[in-house]
Parts: C-alpha cells; structure tokens; sequence
C-alpha cells in the first residue's frame, strides 16, 4: 500500500525486542519488509523504536539504556544499511523506558544527550558509512515548560560531526508555529525534515477522511515553506482504512482500500 502511493523512501520504525528475544521470525518478517522496499527501488529509513520491552517493570537505568541504545543502532544499521536513520525520535518519548528518568539529573542535561548523539551517529557510520543520520523531536516540546532544553539541544546537534539532519515531528498548529519560530531563530546549518506529521497526535481522533485530504495539502505547503527536505505522514494506515477488524484476513483486506488522504498524498508525490 505505501509503495503504491509513489513515495520515494519508505519509514520503517524498527522495534528491538526480536533482538533481544533472539526472535527470528520476527527478525526474518523485518528482513521480508526491508528487502521489498529495497527491491521496488526505494530508499530506506529506519527511525529507531527503542523495545517495548523496556516500558514498565523492564525499564533500565540512563547509563544502561544509553549503551543498549547504542548497540542497538549498530546492530540494525550492520543489518539494513538504511539510506537515513534517525537515531533519536523525541527524547521525552524514552522516559517510560528509564527508570531513572525523572530522578537522574544527566537525563535532563543537554550535554549528555550530545554525547549521546555522537555515540550514536559514530555507531551507525561504523557500521553504514554511506547513511545520513538525523535526530527528531517532538515540535510542540518547544512550546513546553522545557523548551529551552528542546532548542539547545537541537541548536548544538546539528553541528556535531555527522549529522546530517533535524527532524520536526508536527501534529498541531502550535507544533507548526514552534517549528517555524524556531527556525527563524536558528537558521539551520543542516538540512529540516518533518520526520512526521498527522492531523492530529493520537490515531483514531483525526479529522474526518476529507479534512485529512484537505490536512495533506496544508502539511505540504508548511513544508516547502520551511524548505523541509522530508515530509513523513505517520498513520499511514489511515491511508487505507479509519477502522481495522482485528481477523488477519480482514487486515489484509483493508489494505487493498483506499481513502481521500491516500489520493492526497499519491498526487504530491507522484508529483
């Protein structure tokens, strides 16, 4: 379905548990979906998902989360070669994972979240030199009581050797307003992405199929305004369908749907 609309990279967010698990039949669906993309032409972006796993009762520790993470990107970026990985998605995403999160002063310290970044760019060019690396954050966190933690970091990432992008994760109008001031107060020296974007933060409570087609336009637009190199819709499945059965054969089918959203984004990007 998501090759069909024409798109010219596909996002995969790879979770780690199979790894950890020693899954591999799970490893061997991830490696399924990864040589399809690869065989239709297109590049490949993995954004990392950290494990479900560490939510709950198997959160770890900052300093253990930070070396599982690390191995964690060497590890599929020796596997996949992605053309782009974004390393970090939203750094206040991971706070159910560590336990120490709330308590651990170096969780909430710009630098340790730079070496961290190195770590993790170094990691997935030992393993791909030929990928581009980039890090995301959450556009709304810059309108947040911690913004200035949100516009350090970013201001700083961008000029450590190797990365090659910043990514803004837009759900809101307050999200796009955060993102354009930011980025007028901080001309970038590296290239801008959406790295994802809906019509609303939480799937399920979008707007009806039509506002989402009309959303599409509008998401597009804010992109080229923002000379954004990347625009990546994030529930992709309502490309297909606003409601899924959970019979495996009626999730199949559902994909061979299409709604107004879908045809919005296949006309830009077929161009």
């Amino acid at each position: 379905m998501l090759l069909s609309t024409g798109a010219q990279c596909i996002r995969v967010d790879i979770g780690y548990g199979p790894w950890l698990s020693n899954d591999q039949a799970t490893i061997s669906l991830v490696d399924s979906v990864v040589d399809s993309i690869r065989s239709a032409g297109r590049c490949l972006i993995i954004a990392d998902a950290s494990s479900e796993s560490y939510r709950g009762g198997g959160a770890l520790p900052w300093a253990q989360f930070k070396l599982a993470w690390v191995q964690r990107v060497s590890t599929l970026a020796a596997r996949y070669h992605p053309d782009y990985y974004i390393v970090i998605k939203e750094p206040g995403w991971y706070v159910p994972m560590v336990s120490d999160a709330r308590t651990n002063p170096l969780f909430q310290n710009v630098s340790d979240w730079l070496g961290l970044t190195q770590s993790l760019t170094a990691a997935v060019l030992s393993a791909s030199p030929s990928s581009k690396v980039g890090v995301s954050i959450a556009a709304d966190s810059l309108n947040h009581a911690d913004a200035k933690f949100y516009a350090s970091y970013l201001d700083q990432a961008q000029s450590l050797p190797g990365v090659s992008f910043l990514g803004f994760d837009v759900y809101t109008s307050s999200g796009r307003s955060a993102t354009m001031n930011y980025l007028a107060q901080n001309p970038p020296a590296k290239a801008i992405w959406i790295a994802e974007a809906w019509s609303a933060p939480t799937p399920g409570k979008s707007n009806s199929p039509q506002s989402d087609a009309q959303w599409m336009g509008s998401i597009y637009s804010f992109a080229k305004q923002i000379g954004a190199q990347f625009l990546i819709p994030f529930y992709t499945d309502q490309f297909a369908s606003y409601g899924f059965d959970t019979n495996p054969s009626d999730i199949v089918a559902a994909y061979s749907r299409r709604t107004q959203v879908y045809y919005a984004f296949e006309s830009l990007a077929k161009g």
